[in-house]
């Protein structure tokens, strides 16, 4: 399939940037999020940019481009900076419309050929190859289980942990969450599943939770696809494995997204994009 429709499906499957966040909405988000990384924020020649190291990197359609790339947008995919609800989840409505395009995707869900343009991401997390990242990547304790990930994501899983095992004392099903847990897997250089684009495990920014036993029940689209299941997107709220909201609560509270919100649902993964969050606010606060 070409990159042309797979770009339709995309912005016809996922919510459109333009719909929600300008570049100037997701240029201060993301100053905001890493403000250790960020120098600043401008308008400049006709559109929003951010600086790293003194680089300018050009909004470009959502590609987020160095300057000398800028009018090239169209032969990359965009960064994903997307429509984001914190708080209680409540699973999309499928409308025969997008049933449909999902439909037509299933065909050949494996020949994704878009590609992203890494200079923004391998800038922002210090990382453009997998031996600098494994040099980069430290092993942390997160409830009691190793993980290998990125040093920025020290304090906040930190906090994440102190957060849950205060959960944890009055909370039941909290509890029996973790105890459950037999892994949690980090860094890993790959690239997203179906596609030629570099996973965040690569960076060591995400995070999957491993339970002992799904229990029969699905947690990720492609491994439902994979069992048989044609239509995951029409999976009951029994055929789903999730995770209690109160985990959920505390890694939003942190800056992690949670995949289990995506229609391409995900639910053992966890990622820190603090400027997702951040979008998430009001947008006269996002500006700010």
């Amino acid at each position: 399939m070409s990159m042309k429709i797979w770009t339709v499906f995309f912005f016809l499957l996922v919510p459109s940037l333009a719909s929600f966040a300008s570049g100037e909405v997701v240029m201060k988000a993301l100053a905001r999020a890493y403000p250790d990384r960020i120098e600043s924020v401008e308008y400049r020649r006709g559109e929003w940019a951010l600086s790293m190291d003194g680089e300018w990197f050009s909004w470009a359609q959502g590609r987020l481009l160095p300057e000398a790339k800028r009018d090239r947008w169209q032969e990359f995919v965009p960064i994903r900076f997307y429509r984001y609800e914190p708080g209680p989840f409540t699973p999309r409505k499928i409308t025969p419309e997008v049933e449909e395009r999902l439909r037509q995707r299933m065909v050949s869900f494996d020949n994704d050929g878009e590609v992203r343009f890494n200079a923004f991401l391998d800038r922002l997390y210090g990382i453009a190859s997998q031996q600098e990242a494994e040099r980069a990547m430290v092993w942390l304790t997160f409830l009691d289980r190793p993980v290998q990930l990125h040093p920025l994501l020290q304090d906040p899983l930190g906090r994440v942990d102190q957060r849950l095992r205060l959960v944890m004392l009055a909370d039941g099903e909290t509890r029996a969450f973790v105890r459950d847990l037999a892994q949690v897997h980090g860094f890993s250089w790959r690239p997203i599943a179906g596609t030629p684009r570099r996973s965040y495990h690569s960076y060591g920014v995400a995070l999957d939770l491993m339970p002992r036993s799904f229990r029969g029940r699905h947690a990720y689209w492609r491994w439902a696809v994979n069992s048989g299941v044609e239509e995951w997107w029409n999976l009951a709220p029994h055929q789903r494995w999730t995770v209690p909201r109160e985990v959920i609560k505390a890694f939003e509270a942190e800056g992690f997204v949670w995949g289990g919100k995506w229609l391409y649902f995900d639910a053992i993964h966890f990622e820190y994009r603090p400027e997702i969050l951040l979008m998430a606010q009001p947008e006269e606060t996002t500006k700010e």
